[in-house]
C-alpha cells in the first residue's frame, strides 16, 4: 500500500512540476494559455516560449536529475556506503576543471558544442584517478574508493580555484554559474545529448538488476553466489560515471541528488531492486525539476542556480544521514 501511494504521489508531483515549469518564468503563461499552446491555437510568441525555451529546459532538468539519481544509486551499491554521491567522488570536480581549462585557453564562446564532451572527459579522468587509488589487486574496496574520491575531489577543486585567475571576465561568470549548478543546456540539442545515454544505459542496468541486488549483500556473499565481482563492479562503475558525467556536463555541477533520491526510494519500497532503481530515477528528475522552478521565482530579479536549491535541501539531509549512520 505504501508503494502504491508513493508511486501515485510521484506521478502527481511530476505532472504538477511539468505544468509549473511550462508556465512559470519571466513571461508567465497561464494554464489556459498552455492548453491553447498544445491545441496550436495560441499566439506565436506563446508557442515559442513553451516549445523552444521551456520544454527543452524541462526535459534537461528531468533527464539530468534521473541520470544523477541512478548514478548515486549505483555508487551507493558498489561502495556499500549510503553516503556515496557522484559529487563527493570527484566527478563534478573533474568536469568543472576541464570546463574551466577549455574556456580559459581554447574556447571562443560559452555556447560551444564541445563543452559537454570536455566536461565528460574531465569526469572520466577524475574517476580514473579515484579507481586507481581506490582499487586493490582483486576487487574494488568500498571504503578505500570513497576516501580516494574525497581526496581527488579536494585536489581538483583546489586546482579549479587556482585556474579561475586565468579566464576572462565573461568566461569566469559562466564558469562560476556552471559550478553553482545553473542549468545552461536549454535547447533541443542538449536534450538529444542526454536522452540516448539514459535510453541505452538504464535498460542495461535493469537487465543486470539481479546482480546489483546480490552486490548489496556484500562482496564475499556475491562471490559465493557466482558473481564475477570485479567485472560486475566495473560495469556498474562505468555506467554510473557515464550517467553522472553527461548529466553534469549539461545541467551544471549539481550535488546531493545522487544521495537523496536513492534514500527516499528505499524508504518507499523497503528494499533495493529494479523497482527502487526506477523510483530513484523518477525522484531525482522531480527534485531537479522543482529546484529549477524554485530557482526561477525565489529572486525578484533574475534567477538562482538550481544547484544551490538542491544543496540547501541536500546538505542538511546529508548531515542527518551521517548522524543517523553513526
Amino acid at each position: 500500500m505504501r508503494k502504491k501511494i508513493g508511486w501515485l504521489s510521484l506521478l502527481l508531483l511530476l505532472i504538477l512540476g511539468i505544468s509549473l515549469s511550462l508556465t512559470v518564468g519571466t513571461i508567465p503563461v497561464t494554464f489556459s494559455d498552455l492548453i491553447r499552446v498544445f491545441q496550436h491555437t495560441a499566439t506565436t510568441s506563446q508557442q515559442l516560449i513553451v516549445f523552444d525555451f521551456r520544454f527543452p529546459r524541462l526535459m534537461v532538468s528531468i533527464l539530468a536529475g534521473m541520470g544523477l539519481a541512478v548514478s548515486g544509486y549505483l555508487f551507493q551499491t558498489i561502495t556499500h556506503n549510503d553516503l556515496a554521491d557522484p559529487g563527493i567522488l570527484g566527478i563534478n570536480a573533474g568536469a568543472g576543471l576541464t570546463v574551466l581549462l577549455y574556456l580559459g585557453f581554447f574556447a571562443t564562446g560559452e555556447n560551444s558544442w564541445y563543452l559537454p564532451l570536455i566536461a565528460c572527459i574531465g569526469s572520466f579522468i577524475a574517476t580514473g584517478l579515484v579507481y586507481y587509488f581506490g582499487r586493490q589487486a582483486e576487487r574494488i574496496t568500498p571504503n578505500r574508493l570513497l576516501l580516494a574520491g574525497v581526496a581527488v575531489n579536494a585536489g581538483i577543486s583546489a586546482l579549479t580555484l587556482i585556474g579561475t585567475i586565468q579566464v576572462s571576465r565573461d568566461n569566469y561568470q559562466f564558469v562560476t554559474a556552471w559550478l553553482a549548478g545553473t542549468i545552461w543546456g536549454t535547447t533541443q540539442e542538449h536534450v538529444w545529448l542526454l536522452l540516448p545515454w539514459l535510453v541505452c544505459l538504464l535498460p542495461l542496468i535493469l537487465l543486470k538488476g539481479r546482480s546489483l541486488e546480490i552486490l548489496e549483500f556484500g562482496d564475499d556473499i556475491a562471490v559465493g553466489l557466482g558473481i564475477k565481482l570485479k567485472r560486475t563492479q566495473l560495469f556498474f562503475l562505468i555506467c554510473a560515471v557515464c550517467l553522472a558525467a553527461v548529466s553534469v556536463s549539461i545541467a551544471g555541477s549539481i550535488s546531493f541528488i545522487g544521495l537523496i533520491a536513492p534514500h527516499i526510494a528505499r524508504q518507499l519500497t523497503g528494499r533495493k531492486n529494479n523497482q527502487t532503481l526506477v523510483m530513484a530515477a523518477l525522484i531525482g528528475g522531480i527534485l531537479l525539476l522543482f529546484s529549477d522552478i524554485l530557482a526561477r521565482v525565489i529572486l525578484p530579479d533574475g534567477e538562482m542556480a538550481a544547484g544551490i536549491i538542491v544543496s540547501l535541501i541536500g546538505a542538511p539531509y546529508f548531515i542527518f544521514q551521517l548522524m543517523k549512520k553513526n
